[in-house]
């Protein structure tokens, strides 16, 4: 009935003309009824899954949780996810267990090369202005990009660590009740009336 349109903050807005991720896709499995983003956010999604799966053909699905509900709003047991540009990422299993929702990770189970395989996909678009993750995870995740020979530039600007979970910088930042997914919150469109 038209273009999708995130209105207002993620934290006080809606959604209209969601567009619906379906259940199932290449690279992913959505495990939350609150599908509906805009077009940008349900196209991005679908895009880097499907980029770490032709990277690593066979590997289990991510699972991908909450995102809006149809019209925005209020999502019970959320601060956000009102406009349709905030959405919950599962991570990667060592071993490509296939985890059917989301797991608490670690060193000993997280799979640290195909996770970072989907955040950097996400990232280089340009278009992701946060992402939530617990901050010891990024310990291992900055080890890895360090190990690849990534400069501390780039490191600086992507990561939160090492400068500690309080500390106002990076796109990567610490928020409690993420070691289990990521929360990945996406720029407002600029078509869009978002803030």
């Amino acid at each position: 009935s038209g273009p999708t349109r995130s209105v207002g903050a993620a934290t006080a807005g809606r959604l209209a003309h969601g567009c619906l991720l379906p259940a199932k896709g290449v690279g992913y499995v959505r495990r939350n009824r609150a599908g509906w983003g805009t077009e940008e956010t349900v196209a991005l999604l679908q895009w880097a899954t499907r980029s770490v799966a032709k990277l690593y053909p066979r590997t289990a699905p991510v699972v991908i949780g909450a995102i809006s509900r149809q019209g925005g709003g209020k999502l019970r047991g959320h601060g956000s996810h009102q406009s349709g540009r905030d959405v919950d990422v599962g991570y990667f299993a060592s071993d490509n267990q296939r985890l059917p929702h989301f797991r608490a990770m670690h060193a000993g189970n997280l799979d640290v090369v195909k996770t970072w395989a989907l955040l950097g996909a996400l990232l280089s678009t340009g278009q992701v202005q946060y992402i939530f993750m617990d901050y010891e995870l990024q310990v291992l995740f900055h080890r890895h990009l360090e190990r690849e020979g990534v400069s501390q530039q780039t490191l600086q600007r992507i990561f939160q660590f090492p400068a500690g979970r309080r500390a106002r910088r990076g796109v990567i930042r610490h928020a409690s009740g993420h070691a289990d997914h990521v929360h990945v919150r996406l720029h407002c469109p600029p078509h869009d009336a978002c803030r």
